[in-house]
């Protein structure tokens, strides 16, 4: 990976950085222009030009107003000097602005449940896990996003305190296909991985294996729910792969991913696929970051909402709204195993959780949204 940072060169840009996405936030709009500020670092006394504007020394860095006008935009500095160059690609993503997008990880029993009962359900939202999020649309305009197992076995089962059978994907009834369609401009389906365990199952995965693990997924969701409804955009299990698996995932449709981009306190990144640390801090204190040299973009999920009480819930809706780099577009997730009663980590208040963080975006002005919807304009 190269160094994003570009700290090892004598002359580079310090900000903003190479695969940055950039919105109002980041500038000021004029004339369908966004205006920022470009910095980059070099010796003092040099002539440095910014996309052929002077730039001044200032505090140790040459800075000039840098106009982005277009999706993707090249931003270039010359030593007129000394002769040398350095260059960066960032991207305006001006449709992201005042959208939010509620997803879920670890699904595959709503699918069993569904299956179990189509000869009684009429439609898939009488699936009491579904219905939530058809609420959570039908009041605040939410657009979910599931990311799936392929199967749910003995390992995941342990899990529960009453005895669940195995069950994937092949397994699941194709009856309600035109139903998934139907709804596929605000519901999505995409890979997450083949099971629940291993815990990290792609840290060290093999281009095959992975790729394996996603033909299974892909060949069942457009069976049962229909081309419409398969996603180009996933969270990979527990947001961890090498570059091996991000490549496999790229190559099978993939055109972005999102992970929490968080550092524990003993320094390991967290769900942030294979990036070290100090970039995943950089990556993780903004919406969006794209991967020029891979061809993926980066979404940020802000909160997991299983790790926070209903009571927490809007203080921490708050506290990313108050960050304008990460207030832009909003993303809250959740899994699915903490709805189910008989989950040893089972949370009561799942819908209420739901409900309150998207009643929360739409009351302070957020649209629900895909993120493919987003990322790429």
């Amino acid at each position: 990976m190269k160094n994003y940072f570009g700290n090892d060169k004598e002359f580079y840009f310090v900000y903003p950085l190479d695969g940055d996405c950039m919105n109002v936030y980041d500038g000021a709009e004029k004339d369908g222009a966004l205006n920022i500020t470009a910095r980059v670092a070099a010796p003092a006394g040099k002539k440095i030009m910014i996309n052929e504007n002077e730039a001044v020394y200032r505090d140790g860095f040459y800075e000039c107003e840098a106009s982005l006008t277009g999706y993707r935009n090249t931003l270039f500095a010359d030593n007129l000097t000394d002769g040398t160059q350095t260059k960066i690609v960032v991207f305006r993503i001006a449709s992201c602005i005042g959208k939010y997008r509620l997803s879920s990880d670890d699904n595959i029993l709503f699918l069993a449940d569904i299956t179990e009962n189509k000869d009684v359900y009429k439609s898939v939202f009488e699936n009491p896990y579904l219905a939530v999020y058809k609420k959570a649309h039908d009041l605040y305009g939410a657009k979910v996003h599931l990311n799936l197992f392929y199967e749910f076995d003995a390992n995941a089962a342990k899990s529960f305190s009453t005895e669940r059978k195995y069950f994937n994907l092949s397994m699941m009834t194709d009856k309600f296909k035109s139903e998934f369609i139907k709804n596929s401009d605000w519901l999505k389906l995409s890979f997450h991985a083949r099971s629940e365990m291993p815990d990290k199952p792609y840290e060290n995965t093999t281009f095959e294996r992975i790729s394996e693990d996603i033909k299974l997924v892909h060949k069942e969701i457009v069976r049962f729910a229909g081309k419409e409804t398969l996603s180009n955009i996933c969270t990979l299990h527990w947001g961890a792969s090498n570059i091996v698996g991000v490549r496999a995932l790229r190559q099978a449709g993939y055109k972005g991913l999102t992970g929490y981009f968080e550092v524990l306190p003993n320094g390991n990144p967290l769900v942030a696929y294979y990036y070290p640390a100090d970039f995943v801090r950089h990556v993780g204190d903004r919406d969006f970051w794209f991967d020029t040299d891979e061809d993926v973009m980066y979404g940020r999920i802000d909160k997991v909402l299983n790790t926070i009480k209903l009571e927490q819930v809007v203080p921490a809706l708050e506290e990313i709204y108050s960050n304008p780099h990460r207030a832009g577009f909003m993303s809250v997730m959740i899994h699915e195993q903490y709805f189910l009663s008989d989950y040893r980590r089972y949370i009561p208040e799942f819908e209420q959780i739901v409900l309150t963080a998207c009643r929360w975006l739409s009351v302070h002005g957020y649209r629900g949204a895909l993120m493919s919807e987003t990322m790429f304009n």
